[in-house]
């Protein structure tokens, strides 16, 4: 009788352990399967963001390159500008600038020296004409 009770107590620890292995492995599946799909809405949010930051990248290089095609076409033309069209490129100029410039707190480190050197490019043109027409330098 002790032998059978000894047997049965061990059946018993025996099925408990495999019970207990069962909910473990079901417990660790369920864990990855949660991990996984973290990692998954993770990953997709990232590329979201990494999509919209070169949107915003992609924005800025072609506001700066369409404002600095426009510095070229207007600086070609101005040579030759008398003071009434000089003052209206300007004042275009100043606008467009203007508009550029509330938006290059967003620009990487690239961006903001073609920035810059757009508008050196700029500043000497309007300097060389100012002086052409002869208008006095500004004082800004």
């Amino acid at each position: 009788m002790k032998l059978l009770n000894q047997t049965f107590a061990l059946s018993l620890g025996f099925a408990g352990m495999l019970l207990f292995s069962s909910c473990s492995q079901e417990a660790q599946r369920e864990t990855n399967a949660e991990a996984n799909e973290v990692e998954t809405e993770t990953h997709a949010a990232g590329s979201e963001i990494s999509s919209k930051a070169n949107e915003v990248g992609n924005e800025a290089n072609r506001d700066l390159n369409d404002f600095s095609n426009w510095v070229s076409d207007k600086t070609s033309r101005a040579k030759t500008a008398t003071k009434e069209e000089w003052q209206e490129l300007k004042t275009e100029y100043k606008t467009r600038e203007a508009e550029l410039e509330a938006k290059s707190s967003t620009w990487d480190e690239k961006t903001k020296q073609k920035w810059q050197q757009t508008k050196n490019s700029w500043n000497k043109f309007e300097d060389s004409t100012q002086a052409r027409l002869g208008i006095p330098e500004d004082k800004d």
